[in-house]
C-alpha cells in the first residue's frame, strides 16, 4: 500500500497588477477565499516591477490597460522575459488591437471582466499548466533553474520540487510521487516511462532509477542497499534482477 494522500496544499502565491481599487480587493478577496496567498498589489508598472524584484511569486494577474494603453503589455513582456513566470491578462476589452498586441507577449491565459471565483481559480490553474508545457520545451539551461512544477489538489495546486522528490510509484493510468518535504504522496497522470523519460526535466533525469517494474527512486535520497533491496527515504523497496544494473551503475563503492 501507498501512503495515504492529503489535500492539504502548499498555498500559491499570487501577485496582482491593478489600478481599479474595487477590482483589486475583489481579486484579492476571491484569491484568500479559495487559498491562494495574495502576495503583492501594485496599481503601476513602476510600483509591480519593485514587488517583482524584492517579492517573490509564484504567477501575476495583471490588468492590461494600467494607467495608459502600453504599460500592461510592456509589463507582461517584462515578466515572461525577465522574470520567467506566469502571467494573466485581465481586462475589461479585448478589441482585436489589443488582442494582437496581448498575444505576442505570450501570456498565460486571459481573464474578462466581469468574472466569477470559479472562473478566476480555472483561470489560474489553465495558465499554470501552459506556462509548465511551455517550460517543458525550454533549454536544458533554462530548466537548471528552476526544476518546480505544480499538481492539482482539490481546487487548488500544489508546488513541488522534482529534486526533493523520493521516489515514484505506478498506479495504473497514475504515478504516485512522494515529496520528502512533506512526506506526501502525490497522483500525476502519467505512466513511469513517460515520467522518467520525458517529464522529469533532463538535467534531473539521471538522479532517477528504476528498481523494478513499477517504481523508480532518486538516487540522491538512497540510505543503503543490498542490491536485492534498497532503503531511500526511510522506505525499503524490492531491486529486481532486471533492473539491479541500474542501480549498481549509479553507486559509487569505496571499498
Amino acid at each position: 500500500m501507498i501512503e495515504q494522500y492529503i489535500t492539504n496544499s502548499e498555498e500559491i502565491r499570487i501577485g496582482i497588477v491593478e489600478d481599479e481599487v474595487l477590482w483589486s480587493k475583489l481579486i484579492a478577496s476571491a484569491l484568500d477565499e479559495h487559498g491562494y496567498i495574495v502576495a503583492w498589489i501594485a496599481d503601476t508598472f513602476e510600483e509591480a516591477i519593485k514587488h517583482l524584484n524584492e517579492n517573490n511569486c509564484d504567477l501575476v494577474l495583471l490588468d492590461i490597460n494600467l494607467k495608459n494603453n502600453t504599460s500592461g503589455i510592456e509589463l507582461g513582456k517584462t515578466i515572461f522575459n525577465h522574470y520567467k513566470k506566469p502571467f494573466i491578462f485581465v481586462t475589461a476589452n479585448l478589441d482585436p488591437f489589443t488582442i494582437k498586441d496581448a498575444v505576442n507577449v505570450k501570456p498565460s491565459a486571459y481573464l474578462t471582466k466581469p468574472f466569477q471565483p470559479a472562473t478566476l481559480v480555472g483561470t489560474l490553474q489553465i495558465a499554470i499548466n501552459n506556462f509548465n508545457e511551455q517550460k517543458a520545451s525550454t533549454s536544458k539551461a533554462d530548466q537548471v533553474i528552476d526544476d518546480s512544477f505544480f499538481v492539482r489538489q482539490g481546487m487548488k495546486l500544489k508546488k513541488i520540487f522534482w529534486s526533493q522528490i523520493v521516489y515514484l510509484h505506478s498506479e495504473n493510468n497514475y504515478v504516485v510521487i512522494f515529496n520528502a518535504k512533506d512526506e506526501t504522496g502525490y497522483l500525476i497522470r502519467s505512466t513511469l516511462q513517460k515520467t522518467l523519460n520525458d517529464i522529469i526535466p533532463d538535467f534531473l533525469r539521471s538522479s532517477f532509477i528504476q528498481i523494478n517494474r513499477g517504481e523508480a527512486i532518486n538516487f540522491n535520497f538512497i540510505q543503503e542497499t543490498t542490491m536485492d533491496e534498497v532503503k531511500a527515504g526511510n522506505k525499503m523497496f524490492i531491486v529486481t534482477k532486471t533492473f539491479r544494473d541500474n542501480l549498481r551503475n549509479a553507486i559509487k563503492v569505496h571499498e
